[in-house]
């Protein structure tokens, strides 16, 4: 009774780390990876360290079915491709464990942890934004939109310029943590007189104009504002989630997609976008 105990523990460990990395991230995937495999390496050495030859096989077995299972059933009903990663690195990160225990150079566990922040702290994160962003980058007339001002004056963007512009609602939590970043490339570009930047306020249903211009003015950034007059317009441009970040060139649209700004995103990254469209 006492060995089907302690193998439960085994086989549920690996679910319990991954859990726990994932209250402490808040779902972000690029550190609960980092953390779930380097955690998983770690427990396997001590383990199979502990444990006769013979049993290392059915061992490892225990550690890696129960989540490789976990992640097999999940994909069924969700349609993120990063619990993909769980279920190829996983079985690695055991795997390096096992062989950290059977030849204890330093250098294993090392490039073992070296390898798995790469993964998770700028591969992932990377491929992510890859396999999101198809066909963001383009060359299309675009469409317009209907635009104001804070004192509700009707704004038209320049057609000659470069034009970066920001979408966002009241509702999204991650538009604001974006802003941030905004603001600093807004500064950079601010004396560039072929690049203008736009955060544009989306309408929402529950939103009064006069409030939601308030709360800019206490957000106190340095790029202009301006509000779309119906969401509706905007979603005749394809767009239905935020933050989404359109370019414009002369006119036409270059860049329809993603809002990157992360230093580790090497992919569709704002500054290389403008920069492109600055030197073509």
């Amino acid at each position: 009774m006492k060995k089907i105990l302690i193998k439960i523990i085994f086989a549920l460990a690996p679910i319990i780390i991954y859990l726990i990395f994932g209250g402490i991230f808040g779902g972000n995937h690029r550190w609960m990876l980092t953390f779930t495999l380097s955690s998983l390496f770690i427990f396997s050495f001590f383990l199979f360290n502990k444990t006769e030859f013979k049993e290392q096989f059915k061992l490892g077995l225990i550690i890696i079915l129960p989540i490789f299972l976990l992640f097999i059933i999940s994909s069924f009903f969700s349609s993120s491709s990063r619990l993909l990663w769980y279920v190829i690195f996983i079985p690695i990160s055991v795997s390096l464990g096992w062989f950290f225990s059977k030849r204890k150079s330093v250098f294993v566990p090392i490039l073992s942890f070296v390898f798995f922040a790469f993964l998770g702290l700028i591969l992932l994160p990377n491929v992510f934004v890859l396999q999101n962003n198809i066909g963001a980058q383009t060359n299309k007339e675009f469409k317009g939109l209907s635009l104001l001002n804070k004192y509700q004056e009707k704004v038209e963007l320049d057609k000659s310029k470069i034009v970066v512009l920001d979408f966002w609602t009241t509702s999204c939590g991650i538009c604001f943590k974006k802003f941030p970043d905004l603001e600093k490339y807004y500064l950079e570009y601010k004396n560039n007189p072929n690049v203008e930047f736009y955060s544009i306020n989306v309408p929402l249903k529950r939103d009064e104009f006069s409030k939601v211009v308030k709360l800019v003015d206490e957000l106190n950034y340095k790029f202009p504002t301006l509000y779309a007059t119906s969401i509706k317009d905007v979603e005749n441009l394809g767009i239905y989630a935020y933050p989404h970040l359109l370019i414009l060139k002369n006119g036409q649209l270059r860049y329809d997609g993603r809002l990157e700004t992360d230093k580790y995103i090497f992919v569709n990254h704002l500054k290389s976008e403008i920069d492109k469209l600055i030197t073509e």
